[in-house]
């Protein structure tokens, strides 16, 4: 049975605790403003991490911190699918990095993945009891308690922070002159880089530090007038990691998003793909095969035809639920009464689709099936 809820009633470090007490295995799903972030759990332990916001992917940081170029990474990740290791696996296979980094950087872009959804007020989230990934994913097995302890006080950093940085878009200057005899190694390395054109984000990159230590020296730096903000610059450069992006990244995100059982994202990006890159003969076949997967998935769900979907939710609760039009037309025709099959044959268009959003509905725990005990006859009008 799924768990749902919002973060407005259940704050994020009252989630983690939960789980954390249970001992849950499976995935928690968090869908915020434009972002959806996996936490996988095994025993109540952090066990890995997925985002769909390009700066939490580990290629940002690979590309980012140096460690690969561009066209590097892509080459890689086309390598990894053909080869099925995971990524980080594969560069130390290959000699190009040390296990050791590989582990640190997982590590980093874990938290930072994790320290961020602490600042979150609002956000849908449900828990997938028992669901493990399809492929392999580096597992680091953290405890809650150090994401709970370490994230509130990052969070509360944070809120002091931005009431003189407002993001970290902007760019820092010296002002004056300060001992940099007097500072630790690291605070000497970050500030040799500021120069008045580095953003804290590039600063960030560029000293193969998280951000939150940046935008912390910066503000220290500030209240002590030591340094000034100018305002971001107007000019925006690529993301790293995502610079030349091809129909292999949706192809990677559906196939992400197939290993972690969301197969309505994996079908939404496998329509994506198809819809930008219908040009591209070998892109449409790698949708086909995607598809193919998701459809054998779907129907191991053993969802009969006959078998009744009716809300599992309050009609108050439905209402306040983070909904795209697809979702709420689908929600609008479920009442009881009708079969699945009826249901579905009140959708128009893709049908796959339409059971795909329905699957999704069950997953969050939305909408529960029953059994039919009658026959109700739907005529189209």
């Amino acid at each position: 049975m799924a768990i749902n809820g919002n973060l407005k009633t259940m704050p994020f470090p009252d989630l983690l605790q939960w789980i954390a007490m249970s001992k849950k295995t499976g995935t928690l799903v968090i869908k915020g403003q434009g972002v959806t972030k996996k936490i996988l759990f095994r025993d109540g332990t952090v066990s890995a991490v997925t985002s769909d916001s390009p700066r939490e992917h580990l290629g940002y940081y690979l590309v980012g911190w140096g460690y690969l170029t561009e066209d590097e990474l892509q080459e890689l990740l086309d390598r990894q699918r053909d080869v099925r290791v995971m990524l980080g696996e594969l560069l130390v296979q290959l000699g190009r990095m040390s296990r050791e980094d590989v582990t640190r950087l997982v590590k980093i872009k874990t938290e930072q993945t994790i320290f961020d959804l602490m600042l979150w007020e609002e956000g849908e989230f449900f828990f997938l009891d028992e669901t493990q990934p399809r492929r392999d994913f580096q597992e680091l097995n953290i405890a809650v308690d150090h994401f709970i302890f370490e994230g509130a006080r990052q969070a509360d950093e944070r809120r002091r922070i931005a009431t003189l940085i407002p993001d970290a878009n902007h760019v820092p200057r010296v002002a004056r002159k300060l001992n940099e005899a007097k500072l630790p190694p690291v605070a000497q390395a970050v500030l040799r880089e500021i120069d008045g054109t580095k953003s804290i984000t590039d600063l960030a990159l560029r000293c193969r530090l998280p951000e939150f230590e940046i935008l912390n020296f910066v503000y220290q730096g500030l209240r002590t007038r030591v340094f000034e903000l100018l305002p971001p610059r107007a000019e925006t450069a690529p993301t790293p990691g995502f610079a030349t992006s091809s129909w292999r990244d949706l192809l990677r995100e559906a196939e992400n998003n197939l290993s972690l059982g969301d197969l309505l994202e994996a079908y939404r990006s496998v329509r994506a793909l198809r819809e930008r890159h219908s040009d591209v003969l070998e892109a449409r076949r790698a949708g086909d095969g995607v598809q193919v997967e998701i459809e054998s998935e779907l129907a191991k769900q053993g969802y009969p035809a006959s078998a009744v979907p009716e809300l599992a939710l309050t009609l108050a609760d439905v209402t306040r639920l983070k909904c795209g039009p697809d979702e709420a037309f689908v929600l609008s025709r479920i009442n009881g009464i009708y079969t699945m099959a009826q249901v579905l044959s009140q959708l128009p268009g893709d049908k796959l689709y339409s059971q795909l959003i329905i699957y999704s509905l069950i997953q969050r725990g939305v909408v529960k099936l029953r059994e039919s005990q009658a026959v109700v006859t739907y005529r189209p009008k």
